[in-house]
């Protein structure tokens, strides 16, 4: 495979490196299993699931039963796990957790060089700017977790772009079928989708906190291309990815080290705020001083979109339980809390208006809850 024919990665949406055979086959061996393992098994999973007679009595009032949501899941759990289909099904997705990194870094590590060099190809500038900042201080949350079973973290190896642009990103996470992903969903188009949630036909400048490089970005460019966009993100890694993916696109974006609950940005200062799978990266106290920072840097009547996995009370108990699995077996360590809110609550608390939350897509993802600052 050359590098024009490389698809576009959903993490980095910019042709990379191609990887050598052994290194391709194996990302690629991994994303047919991932699919066929969320789009084949878990629908035996459920069938069983719904075969059960506890299982039957769960999804009825799945929503509205009165138990504390660690007891509901705890009884899906219980159903689930007395399908062998399920654990199948578990097994193998901690399975190809694990070996997208065992076998993806070692495949880049083989194409270093060719790696060394595209890094080092001189890129036409589009205008945007890249601003680290050494002295913001790391939240333990954050410098303490591996995110997604990443050995080290976003941070931790200097070629995870590579990793995630040539391999992980466009042989792997392109098929779908993993966390509330599901099997043949399109990573990219969903993108956009959540960006076309923005209830005006045009913005003057869009903010994306903790935006993890480019690829939300470049969807809502797509969507409003005149806007003026600014991505904000902890991990230099990520900025630098997002910077040098959005030149090499010749699109302008700003691109700031910054803690989502400190922007440094004027009150009053953006038309809109997109946060796009960030809600489930963040503790719960650390989401709440988010929103109130992205209401303070919002215009009166600016819109704010957020996407993120479904609430349990929005899914099927089977997918609940697949949900709270993220938490303790794929690097997820703030799934199950943040899926236990209802957001759009929270939101209408902390000041905004005209919440609404919805799902635009199957099995209640990608899961939408916006609002606007009061005009």
């Amino acid at each position: 495979m050359t590098n024009a024919s490389l698809p576009e990665s959903p993490i980095t949406p910019f042709k990379t490196v191609s990887l050598a055979q052994r290194g391709r086959a194996g990302m690629e061996f991994l994303g047919s299993l991932q699919s066929f393992v969320a789009g084949t098994v878990r629908q035996r999973a459920r069938a069983d699931f719904n075969a059960d007679p506890e299982g039957a009595a769960l999804a009825q009032n799945w929503a509205q039963r009165n138990e504390p949501w660690s007891e509901r899941i705890a009884k899906a759990k219980a159903v689930a796990e007395r399908s062998t289909t399920y654990r199948y099904d578990r097994l193998m997705q901690r399975y190809v957790a694990e070996e997208v990194y065992t076998k993806g870094i070692p495949a880049t590590e083989a194409r270093r060089a060719e790696a060394e060099a595209f890094y080092a190809i001189p890129i036409k500038p589009a205008g945007g700017s890249l601003e680290l900042d050494p002295s913001i201080p790391i939240p333990k949350y954050h410098s303490e977790t591996e995110w997604h079973l990443m050995p080290g973290g976003w941070d931790g190896y200097d070629l995870y772009g590579i990793t995630m642009g040539s391999g992980v990103g466009p042989l792997v996470f392109v098929r779908g079928g993993f966390a509330a992903v599901e099997a043949g969903d399109d990573l990219r188009q969903q993108r956009i989708d959540v960006a076309k949630q923005f209830p005006k036909k045009s913005y003057g400048r869009i903010y994306e906190p903790g935006c993890g490089g480019f690829g939300t970005l470049a969807a809502v460019h797509k969507v409003f291309p005149e806007a003026e966009l600014v991505g904000s993100d902890l991990s230099p890694h990520l900025l630098r990815q997002g910077h040098m993916g959005a030149e090499r696109m010749g699109i302008k974006v700003d691109f700031k080290q910054r803690d989502a609950r400190d922007t440094k940005e004027p009150s009053n200062s953006v038309d809109g705020v997109i946060m796009y799978a960030l809600q489930h990266e963040m503790p719960i106290d650390v989401n709440i001083d988010t929103l109130k920072e992205a209401l303070r840097i919002l215009k009166p009547g600016g819109d704010l979109v957020m996407s993120d996995p479904p609430p349990f009370a929005a899914v099927h108990p089977l997918q609940a339980v697949v949900l709270d699995w993220d938490t303790e077996h794929r690097g997820e360590p703030f799934f199950t809390v943040t899926r236990e809110v209802e957001w759009a609550d929270v939101m209408k608390e902390l000041g905004f208006v005209n919440v609404e939350a919805y799902t635009i897509g199957a099995q209640g993802y990608p899961y939408i809850v916006r609002g606007s600052k009061p005009a």
